[in-house]
């Protein structure tokens, strides 16, 4: 078998750089090319782009079912500040979960981007329901309510930063389609299979 030379790179210097210096070295071309800053927002953009609503929906779900019953009941209780009852600290951990995900859904909208932000949304909101239908969490035996309040909380406060009617109603025609006003959605839904 005979074995493929790798080509010897164009730009070995640059191919040695770190993350940051890389971003440095963008960053000062861009600065001095408004061309090239155009092309490198387009690129960017292009990049942005690509979100996947069910993935996003996935690592919500696992990581909310990451969140481990033992921590809400080492770290709830008697403390200093006075005594924390464990759906209380169930629900903060959750909430710490779901925090940077509302941020990088906001972040969309400040970028100019608000189909993108609502996929995001959509991701979340899927992403709750997947949880609260399918873990077996104990967070949710200790705050039982917290994805029906939080799946509201999210769409109202996406809704108002979005300020866009097609936009509210594309979301809100994606939650009927998936069955998602409910804590639980359609059987078909629950199979896997999608509704003729």
């Amino acid at each position: 078998m005979t074995k493929r030379k790798k080509a010897a790179s164009q730009t070995p210097l640059l191919d040695s750089l770190s993350a940051g210096q890389a971003q440095s070295v963008l960053m000062r071309l861009v600065c001095d090319d408004p061309s090239l800053a155009a092309r490198a927002e387009g690129i960017a953009r292009d990049l942005l782009k690509v979100i996947d609503s069910a993935k996003i929906a996935g690592i919500l779900c696992d990581d909310l079912s990451g969140l481990k019953i033992e921590e809400v009941w080492k770290t709830s209780g008697r403390t200093r500040e006075g005594y924390i009852y464990p759906s209380e600290r169930a629900w903060d951990m959750m909430d710490e979960v779901i925090e940077s995900y509302k941020e990088e859904m906001m972040t969309y909208l400040r970028r100019g981007m608000p189909e993108e932000s609502r996929i995001y949304c959509s991701g979340i909101l899927l992403g709750l329901r997947e949880f609260q239908r399918d873990s077996r969490s104990d967070l949710l035996e200790e705050a039982p309510d917290y994805c029906d309040d939080t799946f509201g909380s999210v769409r109202e406060e996406w809704e108002e930063a979005v300020g866009d009617p097609v936009q509210v109603h594309l979301l809100a025609r994606f939650i009927e389609e998936e069955g998602l006003n409910r804590g639980h959605p359609p059987e078909s839904c629950r199979t896997g299979e999608k509704e003729q």
